[in-house]
């Protein structure tokens, strides 16, 4: 078997796992958690759009603090929903094609964070896209969002982080209730709040929700980059993380709220909601 593959019978895949992916002699760097924006997509469903979606002012929000109200584009709020959780840094993933997204956050210093780009020259997948990270991100602890989606409660990136390390957990899951799941990522979820299975847009399924945000510790980002994830998204990893003896836990925020920016249907949706706290 190459170090590349990861094994097929899932009977064996603990032991390979727990031996491959505890084979290092660096311990993460305490608490630190480093956030992950991936914006190198294509936009492939919004052909007509002229700017990065990233960047489509889709909703005022509130700041708790000072009350002030405050128009915000869509890689925004989760960037400062990271910052409210405490994150001081961020690495954006973005393509040749969109130099507008460094442009508008520069090097974070306006939204009180140090931000740093990756150039993911061929998308490729949004698992490829992230391990592009992996370099910066090897031995941190990682806080992804997605850039084209808002949620609440706006609090659940802080909420899964905290998880994570009081559960020793190699990855959690922050899931939302949904009406689409045909369109997203539903999470089976057990006693305990063990995930079970990911899915990926699947055709039919019972589950009423999708994962939204995700932490996790160096052993997945360790994975990831063993795993065979070209043209495959992040959820499908996640499910093999969990056949494959990786702690995988979920969050499930009942009354929460998610919203994905990928349809101008859905942006017409959003755009109905006026304010967001933040």
């Amino acid at each position: 078997m190459h170090d590349s593959e990861i094994p097929s019978s899932s009977g064996e895949n603990y032991s390979y796992f727990e031996s491959l992916l505890s084979n290092s002699s660096v311990e993460p760097r305490a608490r630190e958690f480093i956030g992950v924006l991936p914006a190198a997509g294509t936009a492939s469903r919004l052909p007509s759009l002229q700017v990065p979606k990233e960047l489509i002012p889709v909703a005022l929000v509130k700041d708790r603090a000072t009350g002030k109200i405050s128009p915000i584009v869509a890689a925004e709020f989760s960037l400062l929903a990271m910052r409210r959780a405490g994150l001081k840094k961020c690495m954006i993933i973005v393509n040749n094609n969109k130099p507008e997204i460094l442009r508008y956050f520069g090097d974070g210093a306006k939204f009180e964070m140090s931000i740093a780009y990756v150039n993911q020259v061929s998308p490729s997948g949004l698992a490829a896209a992230i391990d592009t990270a992996s370099a910066w991100i090897d031995n941190a602890f990682v806080c992804l969002a997605l850039p084209d989606t808002m949620y609440a409660p706006c609090d659940a990136p802080a909420r899964i982080n905290e998880a994570l390390l009081r559960q020793g957990a190699d990855i959690v899951l922050g899931v939302f209730p949904t009406d689409t799941p045909e369109q997203l990522g539903p999470v089976r979820i057990a006693e305990g709040g063990i995930v079970t299975e990911v899915l990926e847009k699947p055709t039919a399924t019972d589950l009423k929700n999708t994962w939204g945000i995700a932490a996790w510790g160096p052993r997945f980002t360790k994975f990831l980059r063993l795993s065979k994830h070209i043209n495959r998204s992040i959820g499908h990893v996640f499910g093999e993380a969990a056949v494959n003896g990786l702690r995988v836990r979920a969050i499930f925020f009942e009354e929460g709220h998610y919203s994905d920016l990928g349809t101008e249907t859905q942006i017409a949706t959003l755009l109905g909601k006026q304010v967001w706290e933040i």
